[in-house]
């Protein structure tokens, strides 16, 4: 039986046409930028680090007192960190962009999943050695 409402069995589902359509029309390959970014961002975390040792290790030079405490400790994580957190935040941005803005399943869309996995893996291994000892300083 033939109904005229009734779905033909031989059509795709919306999204998955021929010729790379998504559920917006045709996928560009421009839009996969997001992506690129998310992953070229969360890769650039840890050089950051690398980057931002050498001003760190002067900061905490002139700011750690030779007895004591004189509250400036905090100085020194800020330098540190200061790059790749801006790098990390900048990673997490681009990946959810990319993850709202591209259809599921495209390269934009696999490459800002990538990046959101980077940054996080990236997060913990750099966090955890802080929440073992209990407090977050860098050098001290």
């Amino acid at each position: 039986m033939n109904l005229p409402q009734a779905p033909n069995v031989s059509s795709q589902p919306p999204g998955n046409g021929p010729g790379g359509q998504g559920p917006e029309g045709p996928v560009s390959p421009r839009e996969s930028g997001k992506g690129v970014a998310s992953i070229a961002c969360a890769a650039l975390v840890v050089p950051s680090m690398v980057v931002t040792a050498m001003p760190t290790m002067f900061v905490a030079l002139f700011t750690r007192p030779d007895t004591g405490s004189n509250g400036k400790e905090w100085m020194a994580n800020m330098v540190f960190l200061s790059l790749p957190v801006l790098f990390g935040l900048l990673s997490v941005i681009f990946g959810l962009v990319a993850l709202r803005r591209t259809p599921r399943g495209t390269n934009g869309w696999s490459l800002g999943v990538a990046g959101l996995i980077v940054v996080g893996v990236e997060a913990a291994v750099i966090l955890l050695p802080a929440v073992l000892r209990g407090r977050f300083d860098v050098f001290y």
